[in-house]
């Protein structure tokens, strides 16, 4: 049976490797394979980035089967796979390049809009007006206001009686 499959797949087209050789060019791809169970196997390929690529491109491939499950449709899932992993490289590169294209558009308007602004005679930017110094009579002084931590005279935190009392033995008072 294995003879069977192996020609069938054989004519139908190209083997694991063969389908995987695209991606390959690219980057690298990390392959396990894992025994879940008596019957059942856990094949994973996973590509890695190269440089400052998006995390997507760096999706795995995760397939769970009995041997003959694997051998039977491996090869057409990694096929998809790649062709999907493509797709997305292309639509990535294209996204790009229109968001370049874009910015690179802005630019050049902001760019005309500060021109034409000057050529007319209109300055790009509003100056702010200078300060007029301040002429009339000074403000009053007079005791300052506390802040949060300042104490009114007369006014003690009980906690503090002691350097309080200190002080103030200091200054000569009682």
């Amino acid at each position: 049976m294995n003879n069977e499959l192996n020609e069938a797949t054989a004519v139908a087209g190209r083997g694991m490797f063969s389908e995987l050789m695209p991606m390959a060019a690219e980057r690298t791809i990390l392959i396990t394979i894992s025994r879940l169970d008596e019957k059942t196997l856990c094949v994973n390929f996973v590509p890695k980035l190269n440089g400052t690529e998006n995390n997507a491109l760096a999706t795995p491939l995760c397939l769970k089967g009995t041997p003959d499950e694997l051998d039977q449709h491996l090869v057409e899932q990694v096929r998809n796979y790649v062709a999907h992993h493509a797709t997305m490289v292309s639509d990535l590169a294209e996204a790009q390049r229109e968001m370049d294209e874009a910015a690179k558009k802005a630019r050049e308007d902001a760019r005309k809009r500060n021109g034409k602004g000057a050529e007319k005679g209109k300055p790009t930017e509003a100056a702010a007006p200078e300060p007029q110094p301040r002429t009339g009579p000074a403000a009053p002084t007079g005791p300052t206001p506390l802040s949060l931590f300042d104490q009114a005279d007369g006014a003690e935190n009980p906690g503090d009686s002691a350097a309080s009392q200190q002080q103030q033995q200091q200054e000569g008072r009682p």
